[in-house]
């Protein structure tokens, strides 16, 4: 039998990783679906708040401007996705202590606690899902979904004509 060349082999296991990238961001999407429509929530509040509430755990709170930017709005656009957001009490908008101009947005505590009972069995499920690989393994892993992630944004932004 013939071996098969080493580029051969590495574009097949290339795209087999692209499949299984296109499958999770599917199945990504019903799971988070369910989520949503449990909340009476639209797929772009659901983007803000997975934004927001990555601010707000980080202690690095969002503005309006940098959710409008990420989630490819309009300032005005993102500010009524905010209002909206913030009237049914999912997130508070904040002064920013060290710069009174600015304004940042950050998930209520209610409405993070809510999130983390429906995701943690994910993160549990997931992590168990990876019990097998070594730390070496996942932070190589990381690292190309995260250049993946970039490619994938500067699409998004090359598309949307920015």
């Amino acid at each position: 039998m013939t071996p098969v060349p080493p580029q051969l082999e590495r574009d097949d296991v290339l795209a087999d990783l692209v499949e299984a990238l296109r499958i999770f961001t599917v199945q990504s999407d019903v799971f988070v679906d369910v989520f949503a429509r449990a909340h009476g929530l639209g797929r772009s509040d659901l983007n803000a708040i997975m934004w927001i509430s990555a601010g707000t755990t980080a202690d690095r709170p969002i503005t309006v401007g940098e959710l409008a930017q990420r989630l490819n709005l309009s300032p005005a656009a993102a500010t009524a996705l905010v209002d909206r957001l913030e009237a049914v009490g999912h997130v508070a908008r904040t002064r920013d202590p060290h710069d009174r101009r600015r304004v940042t947005v950050r998930m209520q505590d209610q409405a993070l606690q809510v999130a983390r009972q429906f995701f943690l069995p994910l993160g549990e499920g997931m992590r168990e899902a990876a019990t097998e690989f070594t730390a070496e393994e996942l932070a190589r892993t990381a690292a190309v979904v995260q250049r993946m992630t970039e490619a994938v944004t500067a699409a998004g932004r090359r598309a949307a004509g920015r």
